[in-house]
């Protein structure tokens, strides 16, 4: 049974049956007025005739379009989104959405523009890892459009958000470098997250491990590292933009160990380390964040917090389309924070007798 070269229509499928257009609309929608037989009859030719719902024919009628947006504000050089995108869309499929991807790189401008586009397209709901921009999602929020931040979110909008338990993975790490003997650990941070959520929560965590430790905190702990040139690797140049950074490493006390905010930048980290001929971990231990597969070629392979991307982007994804269906009403916010896990690898090691 079937129609060549015709788009199938309910009509067909009416005919076929011998029921009306608007009886198989309802089986096919799965509306309980309809007999279970009759139901399955009509479904059952359906699927027989390749039937393809007309989207957008049915956003018309119920104002949805059963499309999702995903904004990237993240670089897209890494495994990150990535991984985060093998959650989401297999999850939106599945609950019969698509997902169309709006990478905008850390400009809120062009944040901005996708957020106007699509909703002209009748997006119904976002995902979004956004571009340190409040006042979008504000503006967002106000429309009434759902939204749902992975990874990050902002301290002064209450929204819903999926991230991973960042003050926990701080602290682990910490704790880990400690048990190691390392007395003096730095925290190493990208400039341009020095205040975005998550780096502010494994900060705080790391500052909590070395309390309860009892081992002092200072400023000169903190130490900055310059990745604007992200997009254009050039060795020398990385080098020449972290004078801080290097000075911290040649003085002669400096760190035994460093955690680095990320492993994007731990894979930096080592570029300046193996050109200061400092040898990881012998004369220094390295421990990175988020368990992206760069930390797992790296030489040596990086320890990292292994943090469940996949699992955030299916579960953000859950809730948004919850959120758009009306299962979880638009006034209730839905905050998680995923726990990350400690993976030991060969960038740590206990401290040295020769640098004790």
């Amino acid at each position: 049974m079937s129609l060549i070269n015709k788009r199938v229509t309910l009509e067909d499928i009416a005919k076929i049956a011998g029921v009306s257009k608007m009886a198989v609309s309802l089986a096919l929608r799965g509306d309980s007025s309809i007999s279970a037989s009759t139901s399955k009859k009509i479904k059952q030719i359906a699927a027989e005739l390749g039937y393809i719902p007309n989207r957008m024919a049915q956003g018309l009628n119920t104002g949805r379009s059963h499309t999702i947006g995903l904004l990237i504000g993240g670089k897209l050089h890494d495994d990150y989104q990535n991984q985060f995108i093998k959650g989401a869309i297999p999850y939106a499929i599945k609950r019969g959405y698509t997902v169309s991807i709006g990478p905008s790189e850390c400009d809120p401008q062009v944040e901005k523009y996708f957020i106007e586009k699509y909703n002209h397209m009748m997006v119904d709901g976002y995902l979004a890892f956004h571009c340190n921009e409040i006042e979008t999602y504000k503006d967002l929020q106000n429309s009434n459009k759902p939204f749902v931040f992975y990874t990050k979110y902002f301290e002064n909008l209450e929204a819903d958000y999926v991230v991973c338990h960042d003050f926990h993975g701080g602290y682990t790490m910490t704790k880990h470098l400690i048990e190691l003997g390392h007395r003096k650990i730095a925290f190493v941070y990208d400039t341009e997250l020095e205040s975005s959520s998550e780096v502010v929560a494994r900060i705080k965590g790391y500052r909590k491990a070395l309390t309860d430790y009892g081992l002092p905190f200072s400023r000169e702990l903190m130490i900055p590292f310059n990745l604007s040139n992200y997009n254009h690797i050039n060795p020398n140049k990385i080098y020449d933009e972290n004078a801080q950074f290097i000075d911290s490493l040649k003085q002669v006390e400096r760190p035994t160990a460093l955690f680095v905010c990320n492993d994007i930048t731990a894979s930096f980290v080592y570029i300046i380390l193996k050109k200061l001929k400092l040898s990881i971990p012998e004369d220094i231990s390295i421990g990175g964040y988020e368990g992206i597969y760069l930390g797992s070629i790296i030489d040596p392979p990086l320890t990292t917090i292994a943090t469940p991307i996949v699992e955030m982007g299916r579960k953000a994804c859950e809730i948004l389309i919850d959120k758009i269906e009306g299962r979880i009403p638009l006034s209730e916010k839905v905050q998680i924070q995923l726990e990350p896990k400690l993976l030991i690898r060969n960038s740590t090691r206990s401290v040295s007798p020769r640098v004790i």
